[in-house]
């Protein structure tokens, strides 16, 4: 009865627990939701290395959508509104360190708290800040743009936030000159219908209207050659590049000489609450999908260089520590590498994918102290059973040998019908013991000792009254 109901018992508290354990992770499962990346892009060149990383995202079990219709401070505001769904955006480089420091207002500077909260999991491509003027323009730097009329990109674009800022260093504001919140087309139209004088753009070489500039005859395009380190100095998000002369045409030969840009970098970052596990799969996908290094008509990319990009190394945003892992291993982690394409292809819920990558690991934090307490234990196990199913045994040998003490006395304590009730209670307890047929013969030793006292006990005369 008492081993029926220890066994009861184990079995109840192993369901007990096994049912706790089931609603934790039902409800932890809740709490992660699906597997979904909602991308911002704007530009047909993000939009182009967005839809690069879909295979590899829907091939893992994410469900990945890429927005068009966001840029710029849309895109950050988005990354910060847990309504829109956005919750991975690429961002230009400078835009939001360009929202601190002594140029920007204090309500920028509030901004950049903001978006400062934001994780990068790397920077993706080369983006130029060209800055194009008529030819019959004297403009040698920035500060040559006071008093004129500049196209700054339009009002939530990156470009524009960068480029007021770049003139603000250079002494050029809305109280020496006019902005003009537009972008310059391909055919630089503006600039010659005396609508502008300069325009700055950051886009990368390959796009369609850069190539269409490059290659206008009557603009001319600024070199930084004679303070490009300055800038570079100066601000983290700042590097230069040279386009060589001939890169762009060598007949004609476009540019005729070597032209010194600044430039920055785009960013993919997303939400501070994006899981661990999504931000791990997508930076597998930005890892296994460079930007090409030729454009649609097979051309090769101004600027590239193999292994440059994508690259962890951010200077405006914190890299999520879940992303630099993958760019250090070059690879997804254990779990999630095997884990998550299995069960995308038997259609387990996302969800079951992040909860087991956020849990193995902390699980084996734990169990390697334990084992190494563990595994010297187990050794102790096999005499500990053998100690537990004697232990029964030798009760009733204890019992057995009270017994015989007594009928070794030779006193009034002897009575025969008190001692043959006693060694038929210790005979019908012990041939209900079970024991594992290791031990049988141990049990039938018991059993044959109980039989000798029995025999001896039917074999001595009762003792005479103490009366008589």
């Amino acid at each position: 009865m008492d081993s029926a109901y220890a066994k009861a018992a184990i079995v109840s508290s192993f369901v007990g627990l096994m049912g706790l354990a089931s609603y934790g992770v039902v409800q932890q499962t809740r709490e992660i939701g699906e597997g979904r990346i909602v991308m911002a892009t704007g530009s047909s060149q993000y939009v182009e290395l967005a839809e690069s990383y879909r295979d590899d995202m829907e091939r893992l079990g994410i469900k990945f959508e890429v927005r068009r219709d966001t840029e710029g401070f849309q895109t950050l505001r988005a990354l910060l509104d847990p309504k829109s769904g956005v919750n991975a955006g690429f961002i230009k480089g400078g835009l939001v360190g360009s929202l601190q420091g002594r140029y920007a207002s204090e309500k920028a500077k509030g901004r950049h708290a903001q978006y400062g909260k934001l994780f990068s999991v790397g920077r993706v491509f080369h983006e130029p800040i060209w800055v194009f003027t008529r030819k019959d323009e004297p403009v040698a730097t920035l500060r040559d743009l006071k008093g004129k009329k500049i196209l700054t990109g339009t009002r939530e674009s990156g470009t524009r936030r960068v480029a007021r800022f770049l003139l603000k260093a250079n002494g050029v504001d809305d109280s020496n000159s006019t902005m003009i919140p537009e972008g310059l087309p391909g055919d630089a139209a503006p600039l010659f219908d005396g609508r502008a004088d300069a325009a700055i753009l950051i886009e990368p070489p390959d796009s369609e209207s850069m190539q269409m500039l490059l290659r206008e005859p009557n603009i001319k395009l600024m070199d930084f050659s004679a303070e490009a380190e300055a800038y570079d100095n100066r601000f983290p998000a700042i590097s230069k590049v040279v386009l060589r002369r001939g890169a762009v045409e060598f007949n004609p030969l476009l540019p005729p000489s070597d032209i010194t840009l600044l430039t920055t970098t785009a960013a993919l970052v997303v939400r501070a609450d994006m899981h661990p596990a999504l931000v791990s799969l997508l930076t597998q996908a930005v890892i296994n999908n460079p930007r090409p290094a030729f454009d649609d008509l097979g051309e090769p990319v101004l600027f590239y260089r193999l292994g440059e990009f994508p690259s962890v190394n951010d200077p405006e945003f914190q890299v999520s520590k879940d992303a630099r892992v993958v760019y250090k291993s070059g690879d997804l982690p254990l779990v999630l590498r095997h884990l998550a394409p299995l069960n995308a292809q038997f259609g387990v819920p996302f969800s079951f994918t992040a909860f087991a990558h956020s849990y193995a690991a902390k699980a084996l934090l734990i169990l390697i102290p334990l084992l190494a307490i563990l595994v010297p234990a187990t050794r102790a196990l096999p005499a500990l059973y053998v100690w537990m199913v004697r232990r029964r045994l030798v009760y009733w040998y204890r019992q057995l040998k009270k017994l015989e003490r007594t009928l070794d006395s030779r006193g009034a304590k002897y009575d025969l019908e008190v001692h043959q009730a006693e060694i038929e209670r210790i005979d019908g307890a012990v041939r209900r013991i079970r024991v594992p047929h290791y031990f049988s013969n141990e049990l039938y030793d018991l059993r044959m000792h109980i039989d000798l006292v029995r025999k001896r006990l039917q074999l001595r005369p009762s003792l005479p009254m103490a009366a008589e």
